[in-house]
């Protein structure tokens, strides 16, 4: 039974990858930290060991209102500010590369995550897509945890925007081209997530 488990459990993630690269996302993947898969994430998580943390990096209003892994602690690594600038304009010292409301560093992330986790805790770093867990997770593991792990895919994946070819007809036919949830993440995968707020996993209330 193990074996016919461990098999299927295989090809799911082969299946990922393959999806991966038919819709044309690039993974965006950890330099110093180590990667792994959101499927990967969950089974380590659901092994029941000792000192493993998934951490979601988000802001806490999506963490909130878009909802979140069911056992996934919120430490924002970024916050959304309320100064909207565009593309080319400067924001708190550094010219901006997209037109939105700007993102600024949490400056309590590293010693929130030192007074709440050890160094030697297996924590799985996880945002929307990449674009946060892979600076959050190369920056603890330069701040000394040892076991920091990038999740691939976050919580909602990339746009799906296709490749080659493909790229212009899933423009031209598909309802889902520049919308995420369709190429990856975790729910996607139908993983356990949830709108419900647990106050020992919210930032600020941990013990």
């Amino acid at each position: 039974m193990k074996m016919r488990q461990a098999k299927i459990f295989s090809f799911l993630l082969v299946v990922v990858a393959l999806l991966f690269v038919a819709s044309g996302v690039a993974a965006k993947e950890a330099k110093i930290a180590q990667n792994i898969g959101v499927l990967q994430a969950f089974e380590r998580v659901e092994s029941g060991a000792n000192g493993v943390y998934l951490i979601d990096v988000r802001t806490p209003a999506e963490y909130q209102q878009i909802g979140h892994p069911a056992m996934a602690y919120s430490v924002p690594a970024m916050y959304l500010s309320d100064e909207f600038v565009e593309k080319g304009g400067m924001f708190r010292g550094k010219k901006m590369t997209k037109t939105r409301y700007q993102y600024y560093k949490n400056p309590e992330f590293l010693n929130y995550m030192k007074k709440h986790f050890k160094a030697d805790d297996t924590l799985l770093i996880m945002c929307r897509s990449g674009n946060r867990s892979v600076p959050a997770s190369d920056f603890l593991a330069e701040n000394g945890f040892k076991k920091v792990y990038n999740v691939v895919g976050g919580f909602e994946g990339g746009k799906f925007k296709g490749s080659g070819e493909d790229k212009a007809l899933m423009k031209k036919f598909s309802e889902h081209y520049g919308l995420r949830g369709f190429t990856g993440g975790w729910k996607y995968c139908g993983l356990p997530w949830t709108y419900t707020m647990n106050p020992k996993l919210v930032y600020g209330l941990h013990k």
